[in-house]
């Protein structure tokens, strides 16, 4: 209802009738009559104060929401900066250590290497970090047995390791790994006597 015009068509009424019956009509009646009036006339504020102060909450709701959803929109940015070369060596040993692995795995392999080149114990480059042999054994095997160059790497390893770039990171600062079930028993035995075990992952043990 628009008691905004209710109430000036019923002031306009009452002039009118005012002026038709000027001497039938007490000064009571016509003092009724505007008290009416303005009692709708208040009505009405009261109600406009009421509409407004029901709808803040939905208008910081809805604010909220576009806030979120432009947030949301951004694309996160990377917190290590590597080159196009890195990012496709770390791609390709993310593939071959992990390629029936899930997300996660394949994350885990990305961030034991980036936990390395951080370190400032290994080499300063990822490509240097995943070729890197210590005293002439490889660190990662797919890079001696032909996997690392055999494999087709998919989308998922490429977003495994832009997911790691951007900071997920699940591996407790672990610097090494391994699948103890296809590794030699020598290095698993090496593993568990000179390094800390962290947690096991589909496969992978973890360690620092």
């Amino acid at each position: 209802m628009n008691y905004k015009l209710y109430a000036g068509l019923a002031t306009a009424g009452l002039l009118i009738l005012a002026s038709a019956i000027p001497s039938t009509i007490s000064a009571e009646t016509l003092e009724d009559g505007l008290q009416e009036l303005s009692a709708v006339e208040s009505y009405e504020r009261i109600l406009d104060d009421k509409i407004v102060k029901e709808a803040e909450p939905l208008q910081e709701s809805l604010a909220k929401i576009d806030l979120t959803t432009r947030v949301q929109s951004l694309p996160a940015k990377r917190l290590y900066n590597i080159s196009d070369t890195d990012f496709q060596v770390l791609s390709r040993i993310v593939e071959a250590e992990a390629t029936d692995k899930d997300m996660k795995s394949k994350i885990l392999v990305a961030n034991v290497i980036l936990n390395r080149w951080k370190s400032g114990e290994f080499p300063d480059t990822i490509q240097e970090v995943v070729f890197q042999r210590e005293n002439g054994a490889v660190q990662f095997s797919p890079t001696a047995d032909g996997r690392y160059y055999s494999v087709h790497v998919t989308e998922s390893s490429r977003e495994s390791v832009d997911r790691a770039l951007k900071g997920e990171d699940y591996s407790e600062g672990a610097l090494y790994f391994v699948e103890r079930s296809i590794a030699d028993p020598k290095n698993v035995s090496w593993f568990d006597r000179a390094l800390t075990k962290l947690f096991e992952y589909q496969g992978h043990a973890f360690y620092k």
